[in-house]
């Protein structure tokens, strides 16, 4: 038994179960090589190294050890075991692969090394540690609201919330933009606590749902509030991990979650930049992990192009299909023109939105936002019956037969340029 265990110690310098295994390795009572770290950005350094490691292990009392180290150790094929008592972070919900007592023996030591890491040879090769970050079975649903700029989305985002929220459903809707608004919006009174702190909340443990509506607002539409960032550059103090954990904290919490987002999906396959992608993380994180994602445009030949662009992106990025809902603001009240647009999104896309869904302009929207009033009841439901039928809970609002009236069958329409009729 010539090979040995090569473990990565994350801990304190005065930790006591870091000094006996470092007694453990040098004097050979334990087939471990140990290298200590005392800070994560230390233990990424040797897991990035290129050398082959078997195990992290990380103390639970260090303050900035997060779920995004753990998912590094996981991406390095490095099962990570938590070292601390029973009652202290859940393991489980970090991702790792097991925990140990502080007061661990040898033995102890030895045996969850031998059923979660490997050991060390010239022929060893690498193998998936035991990480399950499965979600649990009762989550809400997610659902990203997503537009170019000027297009409506935060008010679609408004309205599709407000809709849920009416029809008693538990709803939250979460400011995901760079710049955000939905303050604004709404008149809170205050700028914090908001989305930063959300995701403060789940970089090392799992939250309860009352520590997760603590830091939401009410409102008088019903649904509860997240507010985004304070400033734009605040997106570098969110790592992608635990974004992701956040979103799937509010599933945990709410039967409902709405996230404005903006239209930026570029990650770093494109780009070459892990910064780029770290600063698109909650547009990707609910594209990739969402259960619908509403494309919000406009009726226009640059409304459809740039709709069109959306949803291309969407796909490319891991979006399914079937998960799109195309919403066209700001839509022509002729129900053959809007029959046509739908067509024509459809052909464009290759048939990849799973419902097209059209919204009115909203009058006096600059009224109700000032007075945080409610918005019409139009104005969400069939934003909300799209997503509906994306989820599998309606028929595709795109897809309801057009009405033709007298004379209008095998003739050309001639359109005012706001979409109606002569």
């Amino acid at each position: 038994m010539g090979d040995r265990f090569v473990v990565v110690g994350l801990a304190r310098s005065r930790a006591r179960w870091s000094g006996e295994l470092t007694r453990w390795a040098n004097a050979a009572v334990a087939p471990v090589d140990f290298v200590k770290c005392l800070t994560p950005e230390e233990a990424r350094a040797v897991l990035g190294a290129g050398r082959t490691v078997s195990a992290l292990l990380v103390d639970d009392d260090l303050p900035r050890f997060d779920r995004d180290l753990v998912a590094d150790a996981d991406r390095a094929g490095v099962p990570t075991v938590l070292i601390g008592r029973t009652g202290g972070r859940d393991w489980e919900a970090l991702g790792c692969a097991t925990r140990l007592d502080p007061d661990f023996g040898r033995d102890e030591l030895v045996d969850v090394l031998d059923r979660f890491a490997r050991r060390v040879a010239r022929d060893a090769g690498p193998r998936p540690s035991r990480v399950d970050l499965e979600d649990g079975p009762e989550r809400g649903a997610l659902v990203g609201v997503i537009g170019a700029g000027g297009v409506g989305t935060s008010t679609v985002a408004m309205a599709l919330a407000q809709a849920w929220a009416s029809d008693g459903t538990d709803t939250v809707l979460v400011d995901g933009c760079r710049r955000a608004d939905q303050a604004m919006f709404h008149d809170v009174g205050d700028v914090i606590p908001g989305f930063p702190e959300l995701v403060d909340l789940h970089r090392s443990d799992e939250p309860d749902p009352a520590e997760i509506r603590s830091i939401e607002f009410p409102t008088a539409r019903g649904y509860r509030l997240v507010l985004g960032l304070r400033r734009p550059r605040d997106w570098a103090g969110l790592r992608p991990r635990s974004v992701a954990a956040a979103f799937n904290g509010l599933r945990r919490t709410h039967e409902a979650v709405v996230v404005d987002l903006e239209a930026d999906l570029e990650d770093e396959s494109q780009t070459g930049s892990v910064d780029v992608e770290d600063r698109h993380a909650a547009a990707l994180a609910v594209a990739r992990d969402g259960d619908a994602v509403v494309v919000v445009g406009r009726s226009d030949m640059k409304g459809v192009h740039d709709t069109v662009r959306l949803v291309h992106d969407l796909v490319r990025c891991g979006t399914p299909n079937e998960r799109i809902a195309v919403v066209v603001n700001h839509a022509p009240r002729s129900a053959p023109v809007r029959s046509r647009l739908a067509r024509t999104v459809r052909s464009l896309t290759g048939d990849e939105p799973g419902a097209v869904a059209f919204v009115r302009h909203l009058r006096g929207a600059d009224a109700l936002h000032h007075d945080v009033a409610l918005l019409p009841e139009a104005a969400g439901t069939d934003v909300l019956r799209a997503v509906r039928a994306v989820l599998g809970q309606g028929p595709d609002p795109g897809r309801e037969p057009v009405r033709i009236r007298v004379g209008e069958l095998g003739t050309d329409l001639v359109l005012d340029d706001d979409g109606s009729r002569r």
